[in-house]
């Protein structure tokens, strides 16, 4: 696993309270849908910083958020997203049309869930870097080609590739394709929602490796998004474990898998399987809420097997319990409870 950064790394991008909500009015039924509600972390220079979750954790709807994608249904009702490279506006969301486009691909990129499927797919994939990267690259057309086929290179990609189709390229290949599309501009941040879906495991580990590989290359900051606990393993530095819509524990990587302190935490943990270990693991009961209308107190406590009568009717502030590690929850804050 890879170490943990030291605490004192300038961060990039800090998060903070940031709450966005799904919101309808459909038949004079109006929804609320509290997909990300008050949650706030911070990004390194250099590092690959991890969210995971279960399916509708939130994590998905907190990076479309981060990178300014954000259309009706979804509304931005509190919070701020501040990036190193654009002070002062709380958020793309807020910033003037020219700053954003200034940022996007230059400085900020984002790999969309689903992302092998984005590419245009009348168009061949040459078009997709000069519509994208080309404008913000500076240079001459020849010259340009020439770093797309040894960005390529990297990636493992022939250059015959930017004469294709999407079609006519494999999964694998179109997911390289798009991790390339959105590191040739060395941009100092990057968005990667489940790069490695519906992937096989050799394609999902080459992936990885060159996420890794351009992080250390061009010295990027990676907000890795996955349900996955094996691919944080492998490449993230830290990690968040989302819940319910909130951020309910952040430590290292390493001291995550080693020492989970959140009820959450130790069963996503304890879910793993282990070579050579038989034992029957027993599921989590109950079901996510419905964020339409969450339970009161902790979201996790008609789940949470160490739930007490505090949890019920009163949020867990986050607080720290050692150096990096954060934790919201009564259960290990007892002092809080108190």
């Amino acid at each position: 696993m890879p170490g943990e950064l030291p605490d004192d790394a300038q961060p990039i991008l800090s998060v903070r309270d940031l709450q966005a909500h799904f919101r309808t009015d459909r038949f004079g039924v109006k929804r609320d849908v509290k997909a990300v509600d008050g949650v706030s972390f911070a990004v390194r220079r250099g590092e690959i910083y991890g969210l995971a979750g279960e399916s509708s954790s939130g994590k998905t709807t907190l990076v479309r958020t981060i990178a300014g994608a954000v259309k009706p249904p979804l509304d931005v009702v509190g919070g701020r997203v501040d990036f190193a490279f654009l002070p002062g506006y709380g958020g793309l969301r807020r910033a003037p049309a020219a700053e954003v486009a200034r940022i996007r691909w230059r400085h900020l990129s984002y790999i969309m869930q689903g992302s092998m499927n984005v590419l245009n797919p009348v168009r061949r994939l040459r078009s997709a870097f000069v519509d994208f990267a080309y404008p913000h690259i500076g240079e001459s057309r020849k010259q340009f080609e020439q770093d797309v086929v040894a960005h390529l290179a990297r990636l493992k990609l022939d250059p015959s590739v930017l004469a294709a189709y999407p079609h006519e390229l494999s999964g694998g290949m179109r997911q390289r394709a798009t991790i390339a599309l959105a590191t040739i501009c060395r941009p100092d941040v990057i968005l990667a929602d489940e790069p490695t879906t519906a992937l096989d495991v050799v394609v999902q580990k080459e992936v990885l490796a060159m996420i890794s590989g351009i992080r250390r290359e061009i010295g990027s900051s990676v907000v890795l998004v996955s349900h996955d606990l094996g691919v944080h393993a492998q490449v993230t530095d830290r990690l968040g474990i989302m819940y319910a819509g909130r951020l309910i524990e952040e430590a290292a990587t390493v001291e995550i898998f080693r020492n989970p302190l959140h009820p959450y935490t130790r069963h996503l943990i304890s879910s793993l399987p282990r070579i050579g270990d038989d034992v029957p693991r027993k599921g989590l009961e109950g079901a996510p809420p419905n964020l339409a209308d969450p339970p009161p107190g902790c979201r996790f406590h008609p789940r949470c097997p160490l739930a007490m009568e505090i949890c019920r009717h009163k949020v867990p502030a986050t607080l720290e319990t050692a150096p990096g590690h954060r934790i919201a929850c009564f259960a290990v804050n007892r002092s809080e409870a108190a």
